[in-house]
């Protein structure tokens, strides 16, 4: 039976009792976002998603230090290419300054001649810059439940959720076709024998997939517009793969590298071998070299 902390449980009710705030008049003007952006399962998901790859002890302290604050909500209207139907929504959370970009993807691609739907808003960015102290009018606050998103965490704390095994077959192909080319890059030897990964738990709110390589000492991000789940997101290659070295690619903070998306922070990468390792799916290869 897994133990958890006392004070790891005390530390997280704190943080769910800041989340928890009383109900906002909501601004005159502004739009009512799409019911499933301020629906309250889908709020504890995004919530449960950043508690599990992006906040931490500082945030915690942060928030309660500033009381009670909600959850502000938006539909984003950008600027889209002509016949993508794609929708956008925004949550924030002021006071930690982080922001959540959110996407609901409906578009062709006709090269291919294949439509890109989802069937739900997901998160494609993670922020901590540019939320505002004074909210903007088209913001509208949403108040959650304190108990029922402490039983919502608390009970979920260790649920996982992983591909079926075709998804799996091929992550195995995607993974040490990525692993081969990375040796490739750094002009190593492929290391001889099988290949043991670490995936990461899906999650229900982000199309991203992380998987840890003890031998390559590498981080892989597998992303997509479609569910990682969906056989067409494989079939036509509509995976984005981003990968990290983690002996080479790895700061503590990213302003020693201004500019760059080539590096990971060290809380970064200690929050993905967390999901990946303890959390996570351990996975054999067969050996890079046939």
């Amino acid at each position: 039976m897994r133990m958890v902390s006392g004070v790891s449980f005390q530390v997280s009710g704190l943080l769910i009792a800041w989340l928890a705030s009383s109900c906002v008049t909501a601004p005159r003007n502004a739009e009512t976002p799409a019911p499933e952006l301020i629906d309250k399962t889908v709020i504890y998901e995004v919530l449960g998603h950043l508690y599990r790859w992006h906040l931490d002890e500082v945030d915690v302290r942060t928030a309660t230090k500033a009381g009670n604050e909600p959850v502000w909500v938006r539909q984003r209207h950008p600027d889209l290419d002509p016949g993508d139907r794609s929708c956008f929504g925004e949550m924030l959370l002021p006071v930690l300054g982080v922001r959540v970009l959110m996407k609901k993807a409906d578009y062709t691609i006709e090269e291919l001649n294949t439509r890109v739907v989802s069937d739900r808003y997901k998160i494609v960015h993670v922020s901590r810059a540019g939320v505002p102290r004074t909210l903007k009018r088209d913001f509208v606050p949403v108040r959650v439940s304190g108990p029922d998103l402490r039983e919502y965490l608390f009970t979920r704390r260790g649920n996982v959720t992983f591909p079926d095994d075709a998804l799996i077959a091929r992550l195995r192909e995607a993974v040490r076709a990525e692993l081969v080319l990375h040796f490739q890059d750094v002009t190593e030897a492929v290391p001889r024998g099988e290949q043991v990964v670490h995936m990461a738990p899906l999650s229900p709110v982000a199309n991203e997939l992380w998987v840890f390589s003890e031998t390559g000492r590498a981080l892989i991000r597998f992303s997509s517009d479609l569910d990682l789940v969906n056989p067409d997101v494989w079939e036509h290659a509509r995976v984005s793969v981003a990968l990290w070295d983690i002996d080479e690619q790895v700061v503590v903070s990213l302003q020693e590298a201004a500019g760059s998306n080539a590096y990971l922070t060290r809380d970064q990468v200690g929050r993905a071998l967390y999901n990946c390792v303890i959390l996570g799916k351990r996975i054999v290869l067969e050996p890079l070299e046939q």
